[in-house]
C-alpha cells in the first residue's frame, strides 16, 4: 500500500505554501504569468470546497508552465482527469507519459502526443485519489470540485486570481489536516509491524534472532556461510505487511548483486545465517529496515514490517 504522500503532492503542497496561486515572482518557459489567468465565475461556499478546488488548480499548473506538457491538448487532459481511475491502468499511463518525456519524435506525433494528454490527466487524477484514500482523508476534499479547479487552471481562470493570502492559509490548512492524518497512519502502522512479529515468532519454524530479526528456511544450503563484508549474488522478493510487492529480482528476471556492508542490517545480518542454495523469509522489523525514512519512491511507508524472500545464489568473494 503506498500510503506515503506522494512526491507531486508533497512539493505541491510545500510550493503552494510558499509562493502561492497569486505569486508573479516567475513567468514559466513557456511566457505565461500569473497575471494571463482571468476570474472564474465559479462560487465555493466552504473552506473545503475551497481547498478542493485549490488543489486541482494547482494540479494543473504544469501543463500551462512546462515547455514540455504545455504543448499538450489541454482538452484531452481534462477528460482524461475526468475518467474513472478504475478505467485504467496507471502504470500503463505512467509508461506513455515516460514514453513522451523521452522522445522529441513522440512529442512531434500528434496521436501519441494526444494519447500522453488522456495520460496526465489520468495521472493527475489517480494521484489525488490515491494519496488522500491511503492516508483515509478522503473527507478533506471533494474530487468535483477538484475537478473544477483543474478545469478552471487549463483553461487559464481562476477563482483566487487577486487574493494569493487566502490561497496561502488554505493550503496552511491543508498541511495541517493532511500531517495530522499521516501521523495517525504511521502510529497504526507501526503498530500493526509490533503486534504481527509478537504473533509470528510463535509460529512453527520461525527463529528470531537476539537483534528482533525473524526468519524462516524454505531450503537449506550447501557450503560455507558469507561474511558481513561478502558481496553475494541473489534472488528476492519485498511484500509489505499488506502483501503488495514492492521490490522483485524475480519479476525483473535478473539477480541482484551487492555487498553485505551496502543494505539494511536486517539483510547483512539474515544472509550471514545462509549457505549458497539455500532459501529462507525474513520478517524484518523497521529498526533493521528503513525505519523512518524510506526511499519515498519505494513504497515503503515509514516505519514499515518488510517481509523478504530470499535465495543466495552465490558468494562472489568472501
Amino acid at each position: 500500500m503506498k500510503i506515503a504522500l506522494s512526491i507531486f503532492i508533497g512539493l505541491l503542497l510545500v510550493s503552494c505554501s510558499e509562493d502561492a496561486t497569486g505569486s508573479n515572482k516567475e513567468a514559466s518557459s513557456s511566457g505565461k504569468s500569473e497575471s494571463t489567468y482571468t476570474s472564474s465565475n465559479i462560487t465555493l461556499s466552504s473552506e473545503r470546497d475551497s481547498i478542493s478546488y485549490t488543489l486541482g488548480f494547482e494540479m494543473s499548473k504544469p501543463f500551462i508552465t512546462d515547455t514540455v506538457f504545455s504543448k499538450l491538448n489541454k482538452t484531452i487532459i481534462a477528460e482524461g482527469f475526468n475518467d474513472d481511475v478504475k478505467n485504467y491502468s496507471v502504470d500503463s499511463c505512467m509508461m506513455m507519459v515516460q514514453s513522451y518525456m523521452s522522445s522529441i519524435d513522440l512529442r512531434r506525433d500528434k496521436s501519441f502526443s494526444d494519447q500522453c494528454a488522456q495520460s496526465m490527466g489520468r495521472l493527475s487524477r489517480s494521484d489525488i485519489q490515491k494519496t488522500f484514500t491511503d492516508l483515509e482523508a478522503t473527507e478533506i476534499i471533494d474530487m468535483s470540485t477538484v475537478q473544477l479547479g483543474f478545469n478552471d487552471g487549463l483553461s487559464l481562470k481562476n477563482v483566487f486570481k487577486n487574493d494569493s493570502i487566502s490561497v496561502k492559509k488554505l493550503f496552511a490548512s491543508l498541511n495541517t489536516k493532511m500531517e495530522e492524518k499521516y501521523k495517525i497512519s504511521i502510529q497504526e502502522f507501526e503498530r500493526e509491524g509490533i503486534d504481527f512479529l509478537k504473533k509470528n515468532k510463535n509460529k512453527k519454524g520461525v527463529k528470531q534472532t537476539f537483534s528482533g530479526l525473524q526468519y524462516e528456511v524454505l531450503k537449506k544450503g550447501k557450503g560455507k556461510n558469507p561474511s558481513a563484508s561478502s558481496r553475494v549474488k541473489v534472488h528476492y522478493k519485498g511484500t509489505l505487511l499488506s502483501g503488495e510487492t514492492f521490490d522483485s529480482s524475480y519479476e525483473r528476471g535478473t539477480p541482484s548483486e551487492f555487498g553485505l556492508n551496502q543494505v539494511i542490517p536486517g539483510w547483512t545480518e539474515g544472509i550471514q545465517l545462509m549457505k549458497p542454495g539455500s532459501k529462507f523469509v525474513f520478517y524484518i522489523p523497521h529498526e533493521l529496515a528503513y525505519g523512518p525514512n524510506p526511499n519515498p519512491r519505494s513504497g515503503i511507508k515509514p516505519y514499515s514490517l518488510l517481509i523478504f524472500e530470499v535465495e543466495l545464489l552465490e558468494i562472489l568473494n568472501p
